[in-house]
């Protein structure tokens, strides 16, 4: 034995499977929620593949996670598409949203940190600052949706309760569309301030059964904007049936 060791083996570049699924997932939600891929367009796994440099499995097993949380339709023979804005089935995740919410607020009135109520009041500081300035421009209504997203994550968190936490992040990811669309449509910036001012204000109180019920009225609220919505559509669809050719308006 001549006593050398043999040399160290050359540290594969590449990167892990898992970190490549993880980057394929994330990057096909975040241009899902940011609108770049569009309610009912198709996914083509190759241009999936070129546009965001990734390998076809990775872009597989992020497409069968996607579906799983409802933001993409698998179809027999057809492939992905981009899930449709539903809103009977909006509708319905927010009576869900209601009773989630209800519940992470009063159980973080209870086991709460001073840290996680550090944390609450510094995201209201960041809503109540961008009310001070706030202007209808796309970086404001981006800012608002973060921000409000942010302060239901802080409360969240602040509960400790594991279930609690991934059910309700699986039922805000399939919700963000429909928030986004909420903030662009309809102008609920002022309303917003004060409901989540008063979810604080009853955490920071420990109240539990008050902090509940803001919860609950928040989420109301946006039941209330999403029935607006509907209702607007159907009519622009009703309209442009009634233009179709073929068919007699009535007067």
């Amino acid at each position: 034995m001549t006593g050398k060791t043999a040399p160290a083996m050359a540290k594969d570049p590449r990167p892990a499977r898992g970190t490549l699924r993880k980057r394929a997932y994330d990057t096909l939600k975040a241009s899902i929620l940011n609108g770049n891929l569009h309610r009912g367009e198709r996914l083509s796994e190759k241009r999936l593949m070129r546009e965001f440099d990734i390998g076809r499995t990775p872009v597989r097993e992020a497409l069968n996670q996607l579906e799983r949380e409802g933001l993409v339709v698998g179809r027999p023979n057809s492939g992905y598409s981009v899930a449709n804005f539903d809103m009977e089935a909006v509708c319905n995740l927010l009576v869900v949203r209601e009773g989630l919410d209800a519940i992470a607020a009063e159980l973080a009135t209870e086991v709460a940190s001073s840290s996680d109520f550090e944390r609450l009041q510094g995201v209201m500081n960041e809503i109540e600052a961008l009310d001070a300035m706030h202007t209808r421009s796309p970086e404001t209504y981006a800012k608002e949706l973060e921000l409000g997203l942010k302060i239901h994550e802080v409360i969240l968190e602040s509960t400790g309760n594991g279930p609690l936490i991934e059910i309700t992040r699986r039922v805000y990811d399939q919700l963000r569309l429909a928030l986004w669309l909420e903030i662009l449509w309809i102008d609920v910036w002022k309303d917003s301030v004060e409901e989540h001012r008063a979810i604080v204000d009853a955490l920071l109180a420990r109240d539990g059964k008050r902090a509940a019920e803001a919860a609950r009225k928040h989420v109301r609220g946006t039941r209330d904007n999403m029935k607006i919505i509907k209702d607007v559509h159907d009519y622009r669809r009703h309209i442009g049936e009634e233009r179709l050719p073929g068919n007699t308006r009535r007067t």
